[in-house]
C-alpha cells in the first residue's frame, strides 16, 4: 500500500484540480494562438507569401517563450521566499488579462508596425506569467501530495495541458458558429481569445480556495534562502541542465505535432474545420483521461526516470508512421494517429512533477522547477518554426517534423537516464 505521508489525499486532489484547471486555461492561452495562427498571420505581418507571414507569426512564439525563463525567476524567488499560493494565484490572472486583451488587438491594416509590436508585447506578458503558473503548480501539487502517491497527483495536473487543447475546440466550435466564413478573419479569432474569460473566472475560482503549502510552511517560511536561484546553479546545476533538454525535449513533441496540429493540417490536407477539431479532441481526450493512469503508474513501478526515457524512444520509433498519417489527408488516419499520439505523450507528460520535485529540497523547489522546465520549453518553442522550414527544405512536411521531433525524442530518453535514482514513496527534502 503507497505511503501517504500524513497528507491528506482530498486535499491534494483539490489542489491537483486546481493545477489541471489553471494549466488548462494557461495553455489554451497559447494554443488558441497556434490554433488561429493561419488566419492571423496575415494581419499582424503581411506579405506577398502565406508561408512568410506564418513564418514570421511562429517566431512570436519563440519571443513569448524567452520571456519564460525570466518568469521562472521572478515566481520562483518570491515563491520560494513568501510562499506558493499568492504567486500562483497571480500568475493565472495576468495570463488571463493578456489573453483577452489579445482578442482586442487592431490590426497591422489598422495602426501598422504598432499592432505588430503590441501582439509582440503581449506574447512576451503571456510567457512571463505563464512561467509561474506551470512551475508553481507543479510544486504545489507534489508538496500536498501523499508520498506514494505523486505521480497520481502530477498525473492530474499535467493532463491540464490536455485540457487546454480541449478548451480550444471548443472556443473554435462557438466562434464557427458565431462568425461563419469571412466572418471568421475579423470576428471570430477574437471571439476565440474572448473565449478564454471563460475558463480562467472558473480556474480563478477554484483557485482561491487552495490553501499554502505545509511543506514550506514548516521548512522553509521562517529561514528561506536569501536568493534561491543561486543556490539551485551552485548545488544543483546538473539538474538545472539535465531537466532542461528533458523538457526541451518533451515540448518539442508537443510544440512541433500536437500543440501545431490545427495549424498544420488546415495548411496540408484538405480535411473541414470540423474534422480538424475532431482529430485535436481524440488526440488530448485520451491524453487527459490517461494522464492519471500514467501517473500512478510511476507510482506503483517505481521507476520514473525508466518510464519517462522508455517512452521517449518509443516516440522517437513512431513518430513518422505517426506524422504520416496524421497528415495523410484521411479523417480516420488522422484520429488514430492522434489517439495513438495523445496515448504515448501522456506517459512522459504525466510523470514530471512528481520527476522534478523528488531531486529538490523545498527551499528552492519552485525556483528550480521553474526556472528549468521554463527554459526548456523556451528553446522548444521553435518547433513550429523549425518543422515547417524543414517541410519547405525537404519539399515535404512530414519529413519535416519527423526529422526534428525523432531527434528530440530520443536526446530526451538518453539524458532523463542521467538523472539522480527515483525516490518514489520518500518523503520529500
Amino acid at each position: 500500500m503507497a505511503n501517504n505521508g500524513g497528507k491528506d489525499k482530498n486535499t491534494a486532489l483539490k489542489v491537483a484540480l486546481s493545477a489541471n484547471l489553471g494549466w488548462g486555461f494557461e495553455l489554451f492561452d497559447l494554443v488558441v494562438y497556434l490554433y488561429v495562427a493561419n488566419t492571423i498571420a496575415p494581419l499582424f505581418f503581411p506579405s506577398s507569401s502565406r508561408i512568410a507571414s506564418l513564418l514570421l507569426f511562429l517566431l512570436t512564439i519563440v519571443i513569448g517563450y524567452f520571456a519564460r525563463p525570466i518568469g521562472g525567476l521572478f515566481f520562483g524567488h518570491f515563491g520560494d521566499k513568501i510562499g506558493r499560493k499568492r504567486l500562483w494565484f497571480i500568475s493565472l490572472l495576468g495570463m488571463g488579462i493578456g489573453t483577452i486583451m489579445m482578442g482586442f488587438l487592431p490590426t497591422y491594416y489598422q495602426i501598422g508596425v504598432l499592432a505588430t509590436a503590441l501582439l509582440v508585447l503581449l506574447r512576451m506578458l503571456q510567457g512571463f506569467f505563464l512561467a509561474g503558473e506551470w512551475g508553481g503548480g507543479m510544486t504545489l501539487v507534489s508538496e500536498f501530495s501523499p508520498d506514494g502517491l505523486r505521480g497520481l497527483f502530477g498525473g492530474i495536473q499535467q493532463g491540464g495541458a490536455a485540457l487546454g487543447l480541449i478548451f480550444a475546440v471548443i472556443a473554435n466550435e462557438v466562434a464557427l458558429s458565431l462568425a461563419p466564413g469571412n466572418a471568421f478573419g475579423t470576428l471570430g479569432w477574437r471571439i476565440m481569445f474572448w473565449f478564454g474569460a471563460i475558463p480562467l473566472i472558473i480556474a480563478l475560482t477554484v483557485r482561491w480556495k487552495v490553501g499554502e503549502s505545509v511543506e514550506w510552511l514548516s521548512k522553509v517560511a521562517n529561514k528561506p534562502e536569501k536568493v534561491p536561484i543561486i543556490t539551485v546553479f551552485k548545488k544543483y546545476w546538473k539538474l538545472v541542465i539535465i531537466a532542461t533538454i528533458v523538457l526541451f525535449a518533451s515540448g518539442s513533441i508537443y510544440y512541433g505535432i500536437i500543440a501545431y496540429m490545427p495549424t498544420f493540417l488546415e495548411l496540408h490536407t484538405d480535411l473541414t474545420a470540423y474534422e480538424i477539431d475532431d482529430v485535436v479532441l481524440a488526440t488530448n481526450l485520451i491524453w487527459l483521461f490517461l494522464s492519471p493512469l500514467t501517473g500512478y503508474l510511476s507510482d506503483v513501478t517505481k521507476a520514473r526516470k525508466k518510464l519517462i526515457a522508455i517512452t521517449g524512444f518509443i516516440i522517437g520509433i513512431l513518430v513518422y508512421p505517426m506524422v504520416y498519417l496524421l497528415y495523410s489527408g484521411s479523417y480516420v488516419f488522422a484520429i488514430f494517429a492522434g489517439l495513438l499520439l495523445g496515448f504515448l505523450f501522456a506517459f512522459q507528460y504525466s510523470l514530471f512533477p512528481a520527476w522534478l520535485s523528488e531531486n529538490i529540497s523545498t527551499n528552492v523547489r519552485y525556483s528550480y522547477i521553474a526556472f528549468s522546465i521554463n527554459l526548456g520549453v523556451a528553446f522548444s518553442s521553435f518547433a513550429p518554426y523549425i518543422v515547417t522550414a524543414l517541410g519547405i527544405l525537404f519539399n515535404n512536411p512530414v519529413i519535416g517534423i519527423s526529422a526534428f521531433d525523432v531527434l528530440a525524442a530520443i536526446i530526451g530518453g538518453i539524458i532523463v537516464l542521467l538523472s539522480p535514482p527515483d525516490k518514489v514513496g520518500i518523503k520529500l527534502d
